[in-house]
């Protein structure tokens, strides 16, 4: 049945399925990518601690290098300026962000696009049905039902596929925005705590 409809759909079928695919494709692509960012983030976070505490720099750089990811790239920006003030550890941090973030949202716009795509090429098969329709219609009367229901069906069919693509495609596009808001926050969160840390331990290694 569903093949049936596929077909009654006409070619503008084809081009829905590719946006669904490409869809599909992203969030699985970004959802991944994003629980691995979640779990480096946690990760590092609690290992900085543990070498912070004992003044372990070299340590702790070699945590962050050895476990690439968005947060361990931020907070090495700020250990590598760690005897610096804490405004220029901030500073070194909030520039690495700015390089990290954009990542996070890498292929997002392409989710986005498939959600207006997606209705606009279930707008574009009615359209395109109705013509036909109009056609019949215009040419034959109602002497070819089949050919004017055919017409009427694909405006319909198109228009229910394109809705069906597009809104689990809102969905998984708020969806990713908001866990990559949540994982900016839980960086942002620990960095702060690390910069305390990390300049608690260091002002109070220059005092002996």
């Amino acid at each position: 049945m569903i093949f049936s409809y596929f077909q009654q759909g006409g070619p503008v079928m084809y081009l829905i399925l590719l946006a669904s695919i490409v869809g599909l494709a992203v969030f699985i692509e970004r959802w991944f990518y994003l629980e691995k960012v979640k779990q480096n983030a946690r990760m590092i976070n609690e290992r900085m601690k543990e070498k912070l505490k004992g003044l372990r720099l070299d340590e702790a750089i070699a945590v962050c290098e050895n476990h690439p990811g968005a947060a361990s790239n931020i907070i090495k920006a700020g250990l590598e300026v760690a005897s610096k003030s804490r405004e220029e550890i901030e500073k070194a941090m909030e520039d690495a962000a700015k390089f990290e973030i954009p990542k996070l949202q890498k292929n997002l716009p392409v989710l986005g696009t498939i959600v207006s795509i997606s209705t606009l090429l279930g707008l574009l098969g009615t359209v395109l049905g109705m013509i036909i329709s109009s056609s019949v219609l215009a040419t034959k009367g109602m002497s070819d039902p089949a050919k004017l229901i055919g017409g009427i069906a694909q405006a319909l069919i198109t228009t229910a596929y394109g809705l069906i693509v597009a809104i689990p495609a809102v969905v998984a596009y708020n969806y990713l925005n908001a866990k990559i808001e949540n994982i900016v926050n839980e960086i942002e969160v620990s960095t702060i705590e690390l910069i305390k840390l990390l300049k608690k331990d260091v002002d109070t290694f220059k005092k002996w």
